[in-house]
């Protein structure tokens, strides 16, 4: 598993990390969850082609998830060996890439025309899911848990089932004790994290311009200490931090998110980084 980006939200800052995206490769066939911005380039520098990506899964519609899944498309449109993405997400996917493809409906159907490229719908297949199985391709099986991120609806943790080997990616979410049963026994847990102290901080100093920022993220995003009762709830072979919150407010470093969640989770942890490869 690569974490191409763990930084919560959509904010960019100089030298930070990217949004939200996840690479799992299993014996060199390649899962992709969430496509937040930077993903494209992330994929390049972890070492892959474009082409090897066969299934992206989006867990929702927040933008810092999915804002550059159709330029994804497109760009392994233009650059690798045709072949056919299976792109799974919740309801508004089908509206979501229709919306993409109109956007640049001029450069798509030029370049079918001037350089025969077959078109641009036949590279990938959209399927929406909710709650229950999504895939099950006898390589892996992936079951979805609706979680608790307000306003959002369709949110999705994903549970990844690969031989006698699980891993879990809570996507974002509130703390919500159906996922430590969804993640019982997982062998990697991949969990957002939210530090109060922090959040507190960069909220009053943004209150001008986002004066319900800290309702908003407090009330969908998971406290350090809860994600590491959730991962001693379900018993976890591996926690691995990621979505971090907030990712680059002063005063507040990824040490203090570590100490936070080793309050409440005394087993193996990881805090994530761009590019870190984790074993299952």
């Amino acid at each position: 598993m690569v974490l191409l980006g763990t930084r919560g939200g959509p904010r960019l800052s100089k030298g930070s990390s990217w949004p939200t995206s996840t690479l799992l490769d299993v014996a060199g066939k390649i899962y992709l969850i969430d496509a937040g911005l930077g993903v494209t380039r992330q994929i390049v520098e972890a070492g892959y082609d474009l082409k090897d990506i066969q299934t992206i899964i989006i867990t929702h519609h927040h933008s810092d998830h999915n804002l550059e899944l159709g330029p994804l498309l497109h760009t392994k449109w233009v650059s690798a060996i045709p072949r056919k993405t299976d792109v799974y997400g919740p309801p508004g996917l089908k509206l979501l890439l229709e919306g993409f493809y109109q956007s640049q409906k001029f450069d798509i159907e030029t370049r079918i025309k001037d350089e025969q490229q077959a078109p641009f719908s036949d590279q990938y297949n959209p399927v929406e899911y909710t709650e229950g199985l999504v895939l099950d391709d006898n390589t892996v099986k992936v079951t979805a848990l609706r979680v608790q991120h307000p306003p959002i609806y369709h949110c999705y943790a994903l549970r990844f089932e690969i031989g006698d080997k699980s891993v879990v990616l809570s996507s974002d979410t509130a703390y919500f004790s159906q996922l430590s049963n969804f993640s019982r026994k997982a062998d990697v847990l991949l969990h957002e994290v939210m530090h109060y102290e922090g959040v507190k901080k960069m909220c009053q100093r943004l209150e001008k311009v986002k004066p319900n920022l800290l309702e908003h993220i407090t009330n969908g995003h998971t406290r350090c200490e809860n994600v590491g009762r959730i991962a001693t709830e379900a018993e976890v072979g591996h926690l691995v931090l990621n979505h971090f919150t907030p990712t680059d407010e002063k005063g507040v470093s990824q040490i203090d998110f570590y100490h936070e969640v080793r309050k409440t989770w005394a087993g193996k942890l990881s805090v994530g980084a761009d590019l870190m490869r984790i074993e299952i």
